[in-house]
């Protein structure tokens, strides 16, 4: 598997694609060119040997098959996994694609830049830690980011059309009353929906590494910004290939389609005092899906001999996490809260009994 390195063809460092100008661009001697101008000048013929035992134990529990790769620049020794097709040098730092992971049946059809840098990430970490009151107060200052990378995920996108055909219980209530009496009219309806409805680029995680509820919760992506896919984005990024298939993300994304497709008939019920369904049927009419790659900061963050993993979507800066809970926080903000509304309580109470 031939490697291709990313060299700045002026002074030979390490090229790196910059979000905010979405060019790539030489860190040392600040030359840009853009993405589909760029030709790589120094590639690495290395082809990737397995290895025949995994080299820790968290490699060997994976079960994950490790391959290294010759560096072009340098000639060190690159180690990979089997889905990973973007990565750096760990001795010149050089940025490396390993270019069959990214072509032929493995090509994406599409690809999301990233618009959002590593700068950008911390600031965003840092502000989300702070909007959390009951955060312990001396985590951000006693923290610190163990590893943040920039990785593109990849995606199955979905276009289908659902069909849907639902029955329900409706009524309407009227009450009224008269010098005698109270009346209430209850009327029983029987209703109907029926039709299609159609969807663009429904996303499925194609990564055995990322959960696909944390993935989801970085959604919506906007794919107005989404581009042919060239390997010169993911210079300076790590980059995976699919180790889950269309065929295995098919059920999830028709799902996807099912829960909305019926929501959203069921909206379109109005009118009624209530509305009970009786049956729901959604079926696929046709599907098709196309390959991308999304990108994703991941942090890794350590407080109190505890580990911290974050995520973020690297085109919005849409952030998701888990973060510890203080109760001496949480005493901080609700007992004031909680003593100032037994005052004004009783004080009502006093004077209005």
């Amino acid at each position: 598997m031939a490697l291709q390195e990313y060299e700045c063809p002026a002074c030979g460092g390490a090229m790196e694609f910059n979000p905010h100008t979405q060019k790539l661009k030489c860190p040392y001697c600040d030359s840009e060119f853009d993405v589909k101008d760029y030709v790589a000048n120094h590639n690495s013929s290395s082809q990737g040997e397995a290895v025949e035992k995994p080299s820790s134990e968290e490699n060997a529990s994976s079960g994950e098959q490790l391959y290294v790769y010759s560096c072009g620049s340098c000639g060190g020794e690159i180690l990979a996994t089997e889905s990973l097709g973007s990565t750096k040098c760990p001795f010149c730092n050089n940025n490396i694609v390993v270019k069959e992971k990214f072509t032929g049946e493995f090509k994406p059809d599409y690809i999301i830049p990233f618009q959002k840098t590593k700068e950008d990430a911390v600031e965003i970490y840092r502000n989300y830690v702070k909007s959390k009151r009951l955060v312990p107060s001396v985590f951000l200052e006693e923290n610190h980011i163990d590893e943040i990378k920039g990785v593109y995920v990849p995606f199955w996108l979905f276009d289908g059309k659902e069909s849907f055909n639902g029955q329900y219980e409706a009524t309407k209530i009227r009450t009224w009353s008269d010098a005698a009496y109270n009346y209430r009219e209850t009327k029983y309806y029987s209703v109907s929906r029926a039709g299609t409805e159609s969807f663009e680029k429904v996303p499925c995680d194609g990564s055995k590494e990322m959960p696909d509820d944390l993935m989801e919760s970085l959604e919506p992506f906007d794919h107005s910004k989404m581009v042919p896919f060239n390997m010169g984005y993911l210079a300076g990024f790590f980059a995976n290939k699919y180790n889950v298939g269309a065929l295995e993300c098919k059920a999830h994304a028709l799902k996807r389609m099912d829960v909305t497709t019926a929501a959203d008939f069921r909206n379109t019920i109005s009118g009624y005092t209530s509305v009970m369904p009786v049956s729901e049927h959604c079926g696929t009419v046709t599907s098709s899906h196309k390959y991308a790659l999304y990108p994703v900061y991941m942090l890794s963050t350590t407080w109190n001999n505890n580990n911290y993993i974050f995520a973020m979507n690297g085109q919005n800066g849409r952030f998701v996490g888990d973060l510890p809970f203080s109760i001496k926080q949480a005493l901080k903000y609700y007992i004031p809260i909680g003593l100032i509304a037994s005052v004004v309580g009783f004080i009502c109470m006093y004077l209005f009994r």
